[in-house]
């Protein structure tokens, strides 16, 4: 092989991986956030899966964890989902609160 032939194969090997590479990098996005404002406080409401989605504090704050911050929760997520919570939880030491969401019994807002 000679040296041309070695550089245009290094080349093209090249632009091969650039194709590549860019091609992953958009089919990999991650779905909107959607900020939701329940009783003075906003949360950034975002959907995992087909029937899970999660809700952080906006400002990266650990989330209130009463009973009332909790329910504000619930909402924020019901009101984005446009579904029923079925099961919920905190993860990541109270800084997401994780809910399973029943999309079939539409919430009737």
């Amino acid at each position: 092989m000679t040296r041309f032939q070695r550089a245009a194969l290094a080349a093209g090997s090249a632009l091969l991986c650039i194709t590549w590479l860019a091609g992953c990098a958009t089919t990999t996005a991650d779905p909107p956030a959607q900020r939701v404002s329940i009783d003075g406080r906003t949360y950034i409401v975002s959907q995992l899966t087909a029937g899970t989605w999660t809700a952080t504090a906006r400002d990266a704050t650990q989330l209130p964890s009463t009973p009332q911050g909790r329910a504000a929760l619930l909402q924020a997520i019901e009101k984005t989902s446009g579904c029923k919570v079925t099961d919920a939880d905190y993860s990541r030491s109270g800084l997401q609160f994780d809910a399973q969401v029943d999309c079939d019994n539409q919430l009737k807002n």
